[in-house]
């Protein structure tokens, strides 16, 4: 038996009440409103640089390998030959525009940076910085900042909140016993996946529950383009909220609304999580945009920009656009420091309003065409064989 006298725990209890005293205001202080209309900053014409994405610093993003500026540079995707020779089949998806496009010259050229502003008062990280986590004093570390901060309910099947700052993001997720109490034996049907209406009435539902704010985001929306039912059922469905700036939504280059994500369980029923970016300043900067239609057209015959359209195809499938929605594409900037910038630059989205009823693959529901000339100055990706890596002749 340990006769040692035992320390009292009163210093350690104290030290944790002030840290909660400090730690409320401060969680209050961090979930304000996240894009209040005062966080818009004109900083006048290209003043994000060069959009063009074909750039040492993008190549380097995504090698992992330096490059100076004067080298050659690849496309911004780049995709590699997997095989030599090449494929004797191959397919190509266009997405053809019958109509007539709206008024170039009259859509606004602004394009937006994202600035995260999500940081907890430096109150915060001095008041932990005092305690000492049983055997580690955290006293001894210099200038601690506390850049991530896991809240959990006690209920073993409730709910996580994860505030990000470094990602700038707020995560809910369910707790372990949740996932554990599911019945995966169970095999998933496609006739298990509810219709668009109830997914988003469960996330709307939640929502509300929960009191998250909404005033920042659209009219959510489901996105099945993803879906392969006849190989695959998934376990969850997000409903996606699209971030709104300026009375203008959000969407991914690749046809996907961008925003707050509510994921919605197909076997429980219930929602599993959200996620969201944090409070954010807006730059605004104009850019030159694109005023003809061919090129437009051009480049949503693609169905996104970066897709690979092989040149001789064995086959094609033809898919038919109907009339076009302004709307705000997200593009990534990268710079040679290896951070990452995100903006949102003025785009036209086509619906998908008919389909090849001989595709295999349901690829996209929707197609988004940046509008700014850097950006669609830049060519489709091409394949490309890596430094040191020859082709060979293969004889038949």
């Amino acid at each position: 038996m340990n006769d040692a006298p035992q320390k009292t725990r009163f210093p350690a209890v104290i030290a944790i009440v002030v840290t909660i005293i400090v730690l409320v205001p401060s969680l209050l202080y961090l979930f304000r409103d996240s894009l209040p209309q005062s966080s818009l900053v004109n900083l006048g014409d290209r003043a994000f640089g060069e959009l063009s994405v074909d750039q040492a610093a993008t190549q380097e993003a995504l090698s992992g390998k330096g490059a100076s500026a004067d080298e050659s540079k690849p496309s911004l995707y780049p995709i590699v030959v997997d095989e030599f020779p090449y494929p004797e089949y191959s397919e190509k998806y266009e997405y053809l525009y019958e109509g007539t496009l709206p008024d170039l010259s009259t859509i606004d050229p602004t394009v937006y940076r994202r600035v995260g502003t999500l940081s907890l008062p430096s109150s915060i990280s001095s008041a932990f910085s005092d305690l000492t986590l049983g055997i580690l004093p955290l006293s001894n570390f210099k200038n601690l900042e506390l850049l991530n901060l896991t809240l959990a309910e006690e209920d073993d099947s409730g709910f996580s909140v994860v505030v990000d700052v470094a990602t700038n993001s707020f995560s809910i997720s369910r707790n372990q016993g949740y996932w554990l109490a599911l019945d995966y034996s169970r095999v998933l049907r496609a006739s298990d996946i509810p219709s668009d209406e109830v997914l988003i009435n469960k996330a709307d539902q939640f929502i509300r529950d929960y009191g998250v704010d909404t005033s920042g985001f659209g009219a959510p929306l489901v996105d099945r383009s993803y879906f392969d039912l006849d190989n695959w059922v998934p376990e969850s469905v997000s409903v996606t909220y699209p971030y709104i700036i300026n009375g203008q939504s959000v969407w991914s280059t690749g046809g996907q609304p961008s925003g707050m994500s509510v994921t919605v369980n197909i076997r429980s029923g219930e929602v599993d999580g959200l996620w969201t970016i944090g409070p954010s300043t807006l730059e605004a900067s104009t850019y030159t945009l694109v005023t003809d239609p061919t090129t437009i057209l051009e480049a949503a015959s693609r169905g996104s920009l970066w897709d690979y359209v092989p040149e001789n195809p064995t086959v094609t499938y033809t898919f038919l656009l109907g009339e076009p929605e302004l709307v705000l594409a997200e593009h990534y900037q990268y710079a040679t420091d290896g951070t990452t910038s995100t903006l949102y630059v003025p785009a036209l989205k086509f619906p998908i309003t008919q389909e090849d009823p001989d595709a295999p693959y349901h690829q996209r529901s929707w197609v988004v065409v940046p509008l700014v000339q850097d950006i669609l100055d830049e060519t489709a990706p091409q394949p490309y064989v890596e430094e040191g890596v020859e082709k060979l002749e293969v004889e038949k």
